[in-house]
């Protein structure tokens, strides 16, 4: 499977442009990034930190914002495969169902 992202990003998708907007401002000042919008989702795009230290800190981060929102669980695209990081911390790889390419 190929991703549409950049080998050295993870995107995280996201339900709305307004979520986005949030995730990404949470994010901008330690981890940068953009935010993508099209028929296939809304993503808030960011490098992966080369050091799993920092990767854990990026996630946790993130699973933090989860916990303020309505929704559960987002997915989450890392290295061409697609996983779920829900409120608690838990990542799951997503189902092969959920795995497009395009």
């Amino acid at each position: 499977m190929t991703s549409r992202f950049p080998a050295a990003a993870g995107a995280f998708e996201v339900p709305s442009l307004a979520d986005a907007a949030d995730l990404f401002n949470e994010l901008q000042p330690s981890w940068g990034g953009w935010i993508e919008s099209g028929l296939d989702g809304t993503f808030v795009v960011v490098r992966v930190p080369e050091r799993t230290s920092e990767l854990n800190q990026l996630l946790a981060g993130v699973e933090n914002w989860i916990t303020r929102q309505s929704f559960l669980a987002i997915r989450f695209h890392l290295d061409g495969r697609v996983y779920i990081l829900q409120r608690g911390g838990f990542i799951g790889r997503a189902a092969p169902a959920e795995e497009q390419s395009d």
